[in-house]
């Protein structure tokens, strides 16, 4: 599921909406430009890769043959762990006919966990507007002048981040369960759930 994208499914016993793209909040350029989930399963599948070479150089003659080998179980090692390991959150949102409940759920590969609420106490779905700016504009300078000086340049890297944000209103608490760059991608989320859950829940709730 790539950046900003949903998937809305529509069943007899409800409607379920699953997203990678809900988070409302400044990300590290540099984290997400270096650090990111092909580099964290290439160091896991590496580093195995390192233990099991210990191993056979100890007990085996390595020949070319166990190269070719390394080169597949690594490449075998890098899907397996960047699938399953390194896999991207997922926030689920479950409106449910026959338990009259809304249950928003966070599956990720640790720590997964989910909460619901009554479908009656939804007080409203709106979008929700967030602009972010630098905090320290010195540090960004600084950064930018570096970045100059080796011939990089650090897309949006000091730049004003927007967010529109899909909220669910249960006066008291607020739940994101979808979020996009721009208006146009949270209007045709919002668009998409409405259409999908026609009847089953009043006009009124409907804010955006």
């Amino acid at each position: 599921m790539s950046a900003e994208a949903y998937q809305i499914e529509k069943s007899e016993n409800g409607v379920v909406v699953r997203t990678t793209s809900f988070r409302t909040e400044r990300r590290s350029v540099l984290h997400s430009g270096i650090f990111n989930r092909e580099l964290a399963s290439s160091l896991a599948a590496g580093a195995v890769m390192v233990m099991v070479g210990f191993f056979f150089a100890h007990h085996f003659r390595i020949t070319v043959v166990h190269f070719i080998a390394v080169a597949f179980v690594f490449a075998v090692l890098f899907i397996l762990f960047r699938i399953y390991a390194f896999r991207e959150a997922v926030l689920e949102t479950t409106f449910d006919w026959e338990r009259k409940t809304i249950t928003i759920s966070l599956k990720r590969t640790m720590g997964s966990r989910h909460r619901s609420y009554p479908m009656d106490a939804l007080a409203g779905i709106r979008i929700h507007h967030l602009s972010m700016k630098p905090e320290n504009l010195d540090a960004v300078r600084l950064v930018e002048k570096v970045a100059v000086q080796h011939g990089t340049v650090i897309p949006g890297f000091g730049k004003v981040e927007d967010f529109y944000s899909v909220e669910l209103d249960f006066r008291e608490k607020k739940i994101v369960i979808f979020s996009a760059k721009d208006q146009k991608g949270a209007e045709s989320f919002v668009n998409d759930l409405r259409s999908s859950l026609a009847g089953f829940l009043p006009s009124v709730v409907w804010e955006t």
